[in-house]
């Protein structure tokens, strides 16, 4: 009998969960369906590198974008991962430039909310990996669609 209370009291409030859970989806979006994004980022890095780099050495640097959803939305919503792009260059008197493009297109629940920008910046020569530099959650604004966004960046390494 405690066992089949236990059941019943757990599956009712499984079901006010989940009530409250899907009106407060519905309130946040007024019911409404998210909108669509869609453009590209043009990331440039320009690194400063330590004198322990050499000159020659290669620098490969990844950039990310993806919404900048809310912790709710990541519960409420199956998000795509974003794709990630990359681009490459070469150290001389200890600085590089390197341009990455990264398009995207996305759906979303509020606009104001705008993308977060990640990356990684590697800095490499003929024996190997020397730096590895990374930071995400870079808030950045969505372009208009079908733009291009410019983002320039200073990396020190």
């Amino acid at each position: 009998m405690k066992r089949l209370l236990s059941s019943r009291i757990l599956l009712l409030t499984l079901l006010v969960s989940a009530a409250v859970f899907g009106a407060n989806v519905v309130y946040r979006n007024g019911g409404a369906t998210p909108l669509a994004a869609s453009g590209a980022y043009a990331v440039t890095f320009h690194v400063s590198t330590p004198t322990t780099v050499p000159d020659g050495a290669t620098i490969a640097c990844k950039a990310r974008i993806a919404p900048n959803h809310s912790v709710f939305e990541y519960l409420t919503r199956q998000v795509a991962p974003a794709k990630s792009s990359m681009g490459f260059a070469r150290v001389a008197n200890s600085s590089a430039n390197c341009t990455v493009a990264t398009p995207f297109a996305f759906n979303f629940a509020n606009y104001r909310a705008g993308a977060a920008l990640s990356y990684e910046i590697d800095a490499y020569t003929s024996a190997g990996p020397i730096f590895v530099r990374t930071q995400k959650g870079i808030p950045v604004d969505y372009p208009q669609n079908g733009a291009t966004a410019n983002l320039p960046l200073d990396v020190n390494l």
